[in-house]
């Protein structure tokens, strides 16, 4: 039997960085997303949001697409800083659901989890409210809730340019 991940532990404080970012998107009729970044140690503890820049990035009604030169950036960043990347999320317009498209060409990788932030331009404040799965090596089943800390979380934006600090 596989065993479920650990639920991602994040910090209620930044909860709003991938909120004011789905909405700005989602006013455009847009998709967009991200990285949740913990430490080696403890990857779940979520102590980075890396949102998506431009360069690299699609983003339309029904599609969030980040291309391999941006995930190479982000990843060779989180190695750099010595963190881990457990998880990914990104919005959709409707509902918290994981679309075909996501099951077929998201990260499938054993133990990554997938988050979906659903209503892009009105989302729930709640990650309750948001979907979460995890890969299990043959498909996405339903992941553990989320849990929460006190504190924040440091926001970076990334894409083909690299890895840059949020103000």
């Amino acid at each position: 039997m596989i065993m479920a991940p650990e639920p991602v532990v994040l910090p209620a404080e930044s909860v709003s960085a991938i909120i004011a970012e789905v909405r700005r998107h989602g006013r455009l009729d847009l998709e967009t997303g991200g990285f949740l970044l913990g430490p080696e140690a403890e990857p779940s503890r979520v102590e980075v949001i890396a949102l998506a820049g431009d360069q690299g990035i699609e983003r339309a009604w029904g599609l969030f697409r980040v291309s391999g030169r941006a995930v190479e950036q982000i990843f060779a960043w989180a190695e750099e800083h010595e963190l881990r990347i457990p998880a990914q999320f990104h919005s959709h317009g409707r509902g918290a659901r994981l679309s075909s498209l996501d099951r077929r060409e998201g990260f499938n990788v054993r133990g990554f989890i997938s988050c979906v932030v659903p209503s892009y331009r009105k989302p729930p404040p709640d990650p309750l409210a948001w979907g979460w799965w995890w890969f299990n090596g043959t498909s996405w089943v339903d992941a553990p809730a989320p849990a929460f800390r006190a504190g924040r979380a440091a926001v970076v934006t990334f894409d083909e340019a690299g890895v840059r600090a949020r103000a």
